[in-house]
């Protein structure tokens, strides 16, 4: 009967408060589920089932998942302090009674096993049973060959005891040595720890209002995608701390202000509830910011990749304009002569004919590609950025001739000498006037007004790199006037020529076709120049290819990856805040509970009690989601500026964050009327 003492003792105490254990146990078990569903999906088995492109949806899972494993061990860990904090005075209980430490070790090593167990065994068979499910939703998003045969991964079982054993492992020891290391005064009165009542600290108010308005104005005014990926990542950071500056030092003013105000502090709604506010704000800041963190967290993931997923399409548009995308850069022998092009125009067609091919011409366009330092009004060629840090000032300029502009655009616009018309990505030009300078060389242009068309924005001339696309008269005196020659096989520009076209009918696949077209252009390239004796003439170029029916599989593989990881991560992140915010609820109703029986005493009503309840949620409650707001506003200028790196350019990303905070608002309301009952019973129902 002695053996089973401990386990019985240890049963006891996790049923008696199985209000706060339950909340654990389950969110233990939530986060054992979702790891092993995504070390399950990024098995070698589940890549079988995907299409092309796969490799980068097993990559985002096990990125994921690795997500999960940390989440996993602070936020177990963090609630695990919680629950022995309120649990304390119980074990300082069985101290006074009798039990040594080491009494108290045996009881809390019985928990940790039945709590372990009962999350490992239950977590498993949740992630058993849902991982086909998220299997066939994933295959689903990314279009790959579904299989209905169910199958459990022994290695994916392995992998997920061993890691949360080794979790558990670290929380049980935690736990001992703060319940072992705690006096058994400390144990009892760990409750009423911390209720000096905190002053409001005006340094970290500055601080935070300092931190956070930087973060603001580097979301807001640093426009260039590629500063946008380095200062994203520091504005997160600032962001976080701010947020916890400010809840702590504000929520303390916050009480401070409301106390002044004689109307509304000395009313039976406000009186307890800010009253009982003001000793608690420093531990209840922490934890109103760490809900608005992973508030804001969730309304990014969720929005960012929902544009992604819904803005695939429009994306697959941009990148691969027709079905075969040809792309020949030349190093040596310039820009090929409208004879040799016309030489590889027919390569083309006679091997798309050879293969019962019916293509239709997207795009024929050759011109030079430069890069360089630049401002609104110039680029200097000299200097291509290899050898700077101003990463931000990089440009690249494409020079192309007003005749194939008009060519592709179906125009008629007349150049004189001087003049050009000019488009940018990624950047806008100010004034008239655009200087090129190369080597001391300077040709200047005089800019005509646009006619509106978005010539880069028709044909795939995009890059993570802000562009110049210049049309201007003549290619050849332009190139003169910079100077720019050939020496030793080199030139500063690269002479590029770009050709696409759409496939209406083949007895080959896309993909099939575009590989014989590129080694048809080789074969003939290579058979020039073997006849060409002139070694002057040679001709030294790389050529590549692009065809949208292997892009639009890899697109799809990786938007709906990231897609189905939002969804995944924001559910965990969302149980984590809910989570912290009953367990804020449930701590604050045991604190307040003797404060109201108190008034309770000198006359106050239930009804009353409920009203002060409400007006205490209200005040603090809604705070996260208001900072939430606020964080997502400002920082949805760089977030849609880094979607545009990975080739979203649609308006789209306003819309799914509007729908994803209208969404999230509602759900957090329920949040709110489920708790604040949670509180008002504890409340109402002490005695």
């Amino acid at each position: 009967m002695k053996t089973l003492f401990y386990p019985r003792l240890a049963w006891d105490g996790l049923r008696k408060n199985r209000r706060m254990v339950f909340p654990y146990i389950l969110t233990c078990i939530c986060m054992i589920s979702m790891f092993y569903i995504l070390v399950f999906l990024s098995s070698p088995k589940t890549v079988e089932l995907l299409p092309r492109g796969g490799n980068n949806a097993v990559l985002i899972m096990t990125l994921g998942s690795y997500v999960i494993a940390v989440f996993s061990v602070i936020f177990l860990y963090y609630t695990n302090s919680f629950l022995i904090r309120r649990r304390a005075a119980e074990f300082g209980l069985y101290n006074v009674l009798g039990m040594g430490k080491g009494n108290l070790a045996r009881i809390l090593t019985m928990e940790s096993l039945m709590t372990s167990a009962i999350s490992i065994a239950a977590g498993l068979f949740l992630g058993i049973a849902f991982s086909k499910l998220a299997e066939l939703g994933l295959v689903k998003i990314i279009g790959g060959s579904v299989s209905y045969d169910l199958r459990v991964d022994m290695a994916c079982i392995r992998t997920t005891v061993l890691f949360y054993l080794a979790i558990f492992a670290v929380i049980w020891l935690s736990s001992i040595i703060r319940v072992g290391c705690s006096s058994t005064v400390s144990l009892l009165k760990s409750e009423k720890a911390g209720e000096k009542a905190p002053k409001a600290n005006w340094l970290f108010g500055i601080l935070g209002t300092v931190l956070l308005g930087t973060a603001y104005y580097i979301a807001v005014f640093f426009e260039n995608p590629l500063d946008a990926i380095f200062w994203f990542f520091l504005a997160v950071v600032m962001v976080i701390i701010a947020t916890y500056l400010l809840m702590i030092a504000g929520s303390v003013l916050l009480c401070r202000i409301l106390q002044k105000n004689k109307n509304y502090y000395y009313d039976p709604r406000h009186f307890v509830s800010v009253s009982s506010m003001v000793y608690r704000m420093k531990r209840n800041g922490a934890g109103l910011a760490s809900i608005a963190i992973i508030s804001t967290m969730v309304l990014v993931m969720i929005s960012s990749s929902s544009c992604l997923w819904f803005g695939t399409k429009d994306m697959i548009h941009d990148r691969y304009p027709a079905d075969i995308n040809i792309s020949m850069r030349f190093y040596k022998g310039g820009l090929p002569d409208e004879e040799r092009l016309d030489a590889l125009r027919k390569v083309i067609d006679d091997f798309t004919a050879g293969n019962s091919a019916e293509t239709e011409t997207v795009l024929d366009l050759p011109y030079v590609e430069m890069t360089g330092i630049g401002e609104q009004n110039a680029v200097d060629l000299s200097n291509d950025g290899r050898d700077t840090l101003v990463v931000n000032k990089l440009r690249e300029v494409c020079l192309i001739p007003v005749s194939d502009y008009n060519r592709e655009t179906g125009q008629n616009v007349a150049l004189g000498p001087e003049e050009a018309l000019v488009y940018t990505s990624g950047f806008h030009t100010e004034g008239d006037a655009f200087e090129l300078i190369l080597n001391g060389h300077v040709r200047t242009f005089r800019l005509l007004e646009s006619d509106g068309n978005k010539f880069y924005a028709r044909n795939y001339l995009k890059n993570i790199v802000p562009k110049v696309y210049l049309i201007i008269p003549d290619l050849d005196s332009v190139l003169a006037d910079l100077g720019e020659t050939q020496e030793n096989g080199q030139s500063h520009g690269s002479y590029i020529w770009r050709f696409s076209i759409d496939v209406k009918q083949s007895s080959m696949s896309k993909t099939d076709l575009a590989e014989g077209i590129i080694t048809a252009i080789k074969t003939a390239m290579d058979k020039n120049m073997e006849n060409d004796n002139d070694q002057e003439h040679d001709v030294v170029y790389s050529i590549m290819f692009e065809d949208r029916e292997t892009g639009s599989a890899e697109y799809f593989s990786t938007t709906g990856s990231l897609f189905f990881i939002g969804i995944i991560l924001s559910l965990v992140f969302i149980l984590a805040a809910v989570l912290i915010i009953y367990y804020k609820q449930i701590s604050e109703g045991y604190e307040d509970s003797s404060r109201f029986e108190v008034m309770r005493k000198v006359g106050m009503t239930r009804n009353e009690i409920k009203k002060s309840i409400n007006s205490q949620l209200l005040v603090v409650f809604f705070i996260p989601l208001v900072f939430a707001g606020l964080h997502l506003i400002f920082a949805f200028p760089m977030i849609e500026r880094i979607l545009s790196l990975l080739g979203l350019h649609s308006n789209g990303f306003f819309i799914w964050t509007l729908i994803s905070f209208a969404v999230f608002a509602v759900f957090y309301a329920l949040v709110y009327k489920i708790t604040s009952n949670v509180y008002y019973h504890i409340v109402s129902d002490a005695k």
